[in-house]
C-alpha cells in the first residue's frame, strides 16, 4: 500500500492496542491513525493521554514495523475548555509521530467562541509541530463545517498553517442527506490535506459501515481518484457502530470477533490494491 494510507483503529472499538496494532500488523498494515473519538470507542478520559502511554504505543508500532502521521481526537472547538482539551491531544499525538490531529470545528451556536480562541488553538498546534484538520461530522447538528460548501469560507478566518480539512464523504451521508455525496466529495478534493473513507449502507433505521466496496457510494470511485492523485487518505471503518434515523451514533453491545475485523480490514485493502494496479495500468 501506498504510504499515504492509513487505516484506522476505530474497527477495533472493545480492544486493547495490544491486540490492534499485532492484528493491523497481520494486515499488512504499516501506517495507523489512532482513534479516541467519544461515542464511536470505549470510553476514554483526556488523563489517560499520557507520555507514557504515548511511549508504550509507539513502541509497540515500532515492534511491528508501524508509524503514526494522522490522529483522531475529535471535540468541539467551540466549548470552553477546547484548548486544554485540544493541547493534550496535540501533545499526544506528536509524542506518537504524528503531523496531524482531526477533530471537529463547532456547531453553529459556539461560531463566537471557536473563532474568539482560533489563534490561540492554532498556536497549541504550533508548539507541538501538527497542524489542525477539522472534519465534517456525521450527527446531523448544524456546524460551521457542515459540508465541502463550508470549508474555503471557513478557512479563510483561520490560521492556514495551524488549520487544514479532512473530509469524510461517510459522514455527509448521514448529516446532510439530500447532498450529493460525489460531487460534494470531488469539491473537496480542491482543499482537503486529508480524507476518511468509511463506506455505509443505508438502512430502514439508519446507517450501517461496512468494508470497502460494499456500500450505498461508490467509494472505489473516489478511492481511485484519491489514488491518481496521491491524496492521503485514512480508512476509517468502524464496524461496530451504527446510526439511527436521527443521524445519532449508537454501538453493538459487544465488540466483533477478531477474525472478523481482520476479514473486512484485509477485502478492504485489497479493493484498494486492485484500484491501484488498474491506475497504474491505465497512466
Amino acid at each position: 500500500m501506498p504510504s499515504f494510507i492509513s487505516v484506522s483503529t476505530a474497527a477495533y472499538d472493545g480492544y486493547g492496542f495490544d491486540v490492534i496494532l499485532p492484528s493491523l500488523a497481520r494486515c499488512g498494515v504499516k501506517n495507523v491513525e489512532f482513534a479516541f473519538i467519544d461515542g464511536y470507542v470505549e470510553a476514554f478520559t483526556d488523563s489517560d493521554f499520557t507520555e507514557a502511554f504515548a511511549s508504550e504505543l509507539k513502541s509497540e508500532m515500532q515492534r511491528h514495523g508501524q508509524q503514526c502521521r494522522y490522529f483522531s481526537g475529535h471535540i468541539d472547538l467551540g466549548i470552553e475548555n477546547a484548548a486544554a482539551r485540544l493541547e493534550a491531544r496535540c501533545r499526544f499525538a506528536a509524542s506518537l509521530g504524528a503531523t496531524c490531529v482531526i477533530t471537529n470545528a463547532a456547531t453553529r451556536d459556539r461560531a463566537g467562541a471557536f473563532f474568539a480562541q482560533a489563534d490561540a488553538l492554532a498556536a497549541i498546534a504550533h508548539h507541538y509541530g501538527v497542524r489542525i484538520l477539522l472534519e465534517n461530522p456525521g450527527n446531523g447538528v448544524p456546524n460551521l463545517l457542515d459540508h465541502a460548501g463550508d470549508a474555503t469560507g471557513l478557512l479563510k478566518q483561520l490560521d492556514a498553517q495551524g488549520f487544514g480539512i479532512n473530509y469524510d464523504i461517510g459522514n455527509l451521508l448521514a448529516h446532510c442527506p439530500a447532498r450529493d455525496p460525489l460531487e460534494d466529495a470531488r469539491t473537496a478534493m480542491n482543499f482537503a490535506d486529508h480524507f476518511h473513507l468509511k463506506p455505509c449502507v443505508r438502512r430502514e433505521g439508519g446507517i450501517d459501515f461496512v468494508p470497502l466496496g460494499a456500500g450505498d457510494v461508490n467509494y472505489t470511485a473516489l478511492a481511485s481518484q484519491l489514488l491518481r492523485q496521491n491524496k492521503p487518505f485514512s480508512l476509517e471503518l468502524p464496524f461496530r457502530l451504527h446510526r439511527d434515523a436521527n443521524a445519532q451514533p449508537w454501538r453493538d453491545e459487544q465488540p466483533l470477533p477478531l477474525d472478523v475485523i481482520e476479514s473486512h480490514i484485509s477485502r478492504s485493502l485489497m479493493e484498494l490494491e486492485l484500484l491501484q494496479k488498474q491506475s497504474t495500468t491505465n497512466q
